[in-house]
């Protein structure tokens, strides 16, 4: 039950005992109400007309970097942009959408980079990586879609949870089609608690001579956030005393 939905009295009780923890009434960290932003890649590069980047809720996209090339390069501006928070308030989500694929004998690479800052008190503590890539017509040879993202700490920490320790973790997606190897339509990483991360996706789509029809029309992002462990513990500590103070009652 939030602060708000509390009867007056006991809202008002941990109200002051939030404030006794050096916190400011209402002050926890608090993601904006549902919200989609949308607008395309060569807007956010340099030179376009969000090139500073898109900021929702208490999350900063900026620093957008793109590069295609092959039998069939994806244009900047054919690329949509979608950064919403509406599914889950603790979970945000960036979707590219385009038209991409490769017919035998053809090789098409899209590399997307961007940064990620949180503005607020919050962390990301786990990160997610989907697409829709298929190989809808099988040829004898080799077809197949994948996306392989790096994940990396813009000072130089540890990104993921476990062994081994590097700044530099590895998030990908692969499918060539039923009856050959393992696909993989989504992966995710558990991160150390952070405020900046710096992405890059190299999205593929290639096809041997005598392989078959292989496409990717969207690849996804999401990013889950958790409040500061400061603020957990305290808001904690504030339940539990107002707990204690019901039961002196």
């Amino acid at each position: 039950m939030s602060v708000q939905s509390m009867p007056a009295k006991t809202g008002g009780k941990l109200r002051g005992l939030l404030a006794l923890c050096g916190l400011a009434v209402l002050g926890l960290p608090v993601v904006s109400n549902a919200a989609v932003m949308q607008t395309t890649l060569d807007k956010l590069l340099p030179g376009g007309s969000t090139a500073g980047g898109i900021t929702i809720g208490d999350k900063q996209y900026s620093n957008f970097s793109y590069s295609s090339t092959g039998s069939a390069p994806v244009r900047a501006q054919d690329v949509n942009v979608r950064i919403s928070n509406d599914a889950n308030p603790q979970q945000y989500t960036l979707e590219f959408t385009f038209g991409m694929d490769a017919f035998p004998g053809e090789r098409t690479d899209l590399v997307i980079g961007y940064d990620l800052n949180v503005l607020s008190s919050d962390f990301i503590n786990r990160a997610g990586l989907r697409f829709n890539g298929s190989v809808p017509s099988q040829g004898v040879g080799d077809a197949a879609a994948s996306v392989v993202e790096t994940v990396s700490s813009r000072d130089g920490s540890d990104v993921a949870v476990g062994a081994p320790i590097r700044d530099t973790e590895v998030l990908d997606v692969f499918n060539d089609g039923p009856g050959r190897l393992e696909d993989s339509n989504s992966d995710f990483l558990a991160l150390n608690l952070t405020r900046s991360l710096h992405f890059v996706k190299d999205i593929i789509v290639s096809s041997r001579p005598t392989g078959g029809y292989v496409a990717i029309s969207v690849v996804t992002n999401t990013v889950d956030q958790v409040p500061e462990p400061a603020v957990i513990s305290l808001v904690g500590f504030a339940g539990g005393a107002l707990l204690l103070r019901r039961r002196r009652a």
